[in-house]
């Protein structure tokens, strides 16, 4: 199990909800979970850490065929064996977020939210399938969960706009910066102004919304197959709820809500799904 601890090592640090969240997943499937999340976390490092779109696509071609080498000894594709979450998973499963992460690499411009959601789907949304799929859930699970992690993935995007703008990286559609009469340049201020405090937390309330009509779509059972998902959800809410409060921060801080009313959060999530 030394591949497991080093996505223990990996993932389990400060600030990473997963510290949290992965408390109230079943015990039995707490390893599977973290690797599958592991796989996902290099995948999308291997965009991210590069400026260079054909060194990030050479990267992504690497993953590709890694995923498709059942003895590849890639400490984080190890894991995924050892904890037998390949045995719920296939190659072609990663398949849409390692087509999500290879457009973010051509600095995708959007004239229309629609655009950007169908963006944060495609990458956060192909995350939660995988884990829905890996908990045995069906098309229709998969389906709700791949809006909800669209949801979290809007959210992270807002969370990090000015730290993207500052990196020249701008994701906020043209028909919302006409909205708020905001551009990038307002992001590479020393503070919001109201108009973007305005424009972050619209992005928030739509982010939270969607997320919580694909919620309301879930019966029980559902929710207590996917309460680690939930109890995920419930931490993004929290993340997006401090950052509504407070939009200036973002222009100081990384915000990284702590710890314990991380478990707090997550628990009362668990126990709200689990009463449902």
């Amino acid at each position: 199990m030394e591949a497991v601890a080093w996505c223990r090592e990996r993932l389990l640090v400060a600030g990473n909800p997963l510290t949290a969240s992965l408390l109230f997943a079943p015990k039995s499937r707490r390893d599977q979970i973290l690797s599958l999340r592991c796989v996902a976390s290099e995948i999308a490092a291997a965009a991210s850490d590069s400026n260079d779109a054909a060194v990030a696509g050479a990267r992504l071609q690497w993953w590709t065929e890694a995923l498709a080498d059942p003895d590849h000894p890639h400490p984080a594709l190890r894991a995924l064996v050892v904890s037998g979450a390949s045995d719920c998973l296939r190659p072609g499963d990663f398949h849409g977020l390692l087509d999500g992460v290879a457009a973010s690499l051509q600095q995708p411009r959007f004239e229309r939210f629609s655009q950007l959601w169908d963006f944060s789907c495609r990458i956060g949304g192909s995350v939660a399938e995988l884990e829905v799929k890996l908990l045995g859930g069906n098309d229709s699970t998969r389906e709700v969960f791949r809006e909800l992690g669209g949801a979290q993935y809007l959210i992270r995007i807002v969370r990090d706009l000015v730290i993207d703008a500052r990196a020249n990286r701008w994701l906020v559609p043209l028909d919302i910066q006409a909205d708020y009469q905001v551009s990038r340049q307002d992001a590479l201020s020393d503070r919001a102004s109201p108009a973007m405090a305005g424009l972050v937390r619209a992005m928030l309330a739509e982010a939270v919304g969607r997320g919580q009509r694909a919620v309301a779509r879930l019966d029980r059972s559902q929710r207590v197959q996917q309460l680690h998902l939930l109890a995920l959800w419930a931490l993004d809410r929290r993340l997006a709820g401090q950052i509504d409060r407070r939009p200036g921060r973002l222009f100081r801080e990384r915000v990284l809500p702590g710890y314990w009313g991380n478990i707090w959060t997550a628990w009362r999530a668990a126990r709200h799904a689990l009463k449902a």
